[in-house]
């Protein structure tokens, strides 16, 4: 019996904070989306509280990382204070605008 290769992950939805002190463990609830090898995946992070700029970080290096692997990372559930106060920083690539 041949066994079909597990789908990679093309979704997850986070929750909590992505700050400084929880930025670990989003990282590691965020790593099966690197088993993706095409396409887009998506990220909603409507339940997240609280952004600081560990979680931009992370959310630039997935961006990053997949964007290397030929994978698109589209974001949704933005907050408009996070636009708001990230996109000063040249984030408009990843929070929907064009990467530079």
């Amino acid at each position: 019996m041949t066994k079909k290769p597990a789908a990679s992950p093309k979704s997850l939805a986070l929750e909590g904070d992505l700050d400084v002190f929880s930025v670990h463990q989003q990282w590691e609830q965020a790593q099966p989306l690197m088993a993706a090898d095409s396409g887009t995946v998506e990220v909603d992070l409507s339940g997240i509280g609280d952004m600081d700029l560990s979680g931009l970080q992370l959310l630039s290096v997935l961006d990053r990382d997949l964007r290397a692997r030929g994978v698109e990372l589209k974001l949704t559930g933005i907050k408009d204070e996070w636009k708001a106060r990230f996109l000063p920083l040249g984030m408009a690539g990843l929070f929907g605008g064009d990467h530079p």
